[in-house]
């Protein structure tokens, strides 16, 4: 049940009290949407700040993760950038099966999409053991693991536990860039193409 009060800010609303909401108290629209944010399928997506490495060649790339810079970037990244239409977004955990066996459909994907306007990036929440942070060891093991060439990255404020408890890993989310809603979010193992081939302007 969503009960929230709102709150008008400098023309922005907010939900200031609810479980499954989050707010922005520096609003400014033309850097990214102002909310209210949710974490179900329709919902603008929090600007989260991630913490990882990408190859600056993207899906063709062939850079080795572990000479990548540790960088942050948040979701506003995206937001609004001409080249980029959609971001499929995964959380992910070493020890999950299910994620390990996602990844060649995610490479394939990437090499497809990337030129169409899609950027993926997955989060990584634990490594080998359950319930331990992931780090940069394996952001880089899991890149050369998958011969993956997106943006890997971990989630130093533990933002991806609000959409999907870690043992019903994979989550997959694509996120329109154009306003940062959630336009499809699912649970499981799932080939990227099968959710990327119905959106459109791809």
């Amino acid at each position: 049940m969503t009960v929230g009060l709102s709150l008008m800010q400098g023309g922005c609303e907010h939900i200031d009290d609810t479980a499954n909401r989050a707010r922005d108290g520096a609003c400014d629209p033309t850097k990214y949407p102002c909310g209210p944010y949710g974490y179900a399928q329709n919902s603008i997506i929090e600007n989260i700040s991630f913490l990882g490495k990408q190859d600056p060649a993207g899906a063709n790339g062939g850079a080795s993760y572990a000479t990548l810079p540790m960088q942050t970037f948040g979701l506003d990244t995206y937001y609004q950038n001409p080249a980029v239409k959609y971001v499929f977004m995964s959380g992910a955990a070493v020890w999950c099966g299910p994620c390990n066996g996602e990844q060649p459909s995610v490479k394939l994907a990437s090499l497809d999409y990337e030129a169409r306007g899609v950027r993926f990036l997955e989060a990584l929440i634990d490594t080998l053991t359950p319930e331990s942070p992931a780090t940069e060891t394996d952001i880089n093991n899991w890149a050369t693991k998958h011969h993956l060439h997106v943006g890997i990255a971990l989630d130093p404020q533990d933002k991806i536990h609000q959409f999907a408890d870690v043992a019903a890993f994979p989550l997959n989310m694509v996120v329109r860039t154009k306003d940062m809603q959630i336009v499809h979010m699912s649970v499981g193992a799932q080939d990227p193409t099968d959710i990327l081939s119905g959106l459109p302007d791809l």
